[in-house]
């Protein structure tokens, strides 16, 4: 399969996104009550990674960069993946009150980190490969 080259880039700007999202699910929980402007911190990071991504997304290139299925299908489940545990660490706490929220975010934080660290490799291969 065909893919722009921008495209890629772009998808690797967003897992880099997603690690510092993990990141930031740890720190979070410990620093909020100390440092409660830290979501600006998080909020000014998303829009500068917003708006680098879609200026890279404007740019004038036609390279192609070709990806195979297994690696689109990756791609996907690293998505899915990233997305359950972000959702399991928001609505947990609720379900379930008698869990431990400090080892919740750091085991989730952690997950999240992993799965967006994955995703940036997987797309630096592409990116490198083809």
């Amino acid at each position: 399969m065909n893919v722009y080259r921008k495209v890629l880039l772009v998808q690797l700007i967003m897992f880099s996104v997603f690690f510092v999202m993990g990141g930031y699910t740890i720190v979070e929980h410990f620093l909020r009550a100390d440092y409660p402007w830290i979501n600006f911190i998080l909020l000014g990071l998303l829009l500068g990674a917003g708006i680098y991504g879609f200026q890279m997304y404007r740019k004038k290139d036609d390279r192609v960069c070709v990806i195979t299925q297994k690696e689109v299908s990756l791609i996907r489940y690293l998505l899915y993946g990233y997305f359950l545990f972000y959702v399991l660490e928001i609505i947990l706490p609720s379900v379930v009150p008698s869990i431990d929220r400090n080892i919740l975010a750091i085991t989730v934080g952690i997950i999240l980190m992993g799965i967006a660290t994955y995703g940036i490799i997987l797309q630096l291969r592409i990116l490198k490969v083809k």
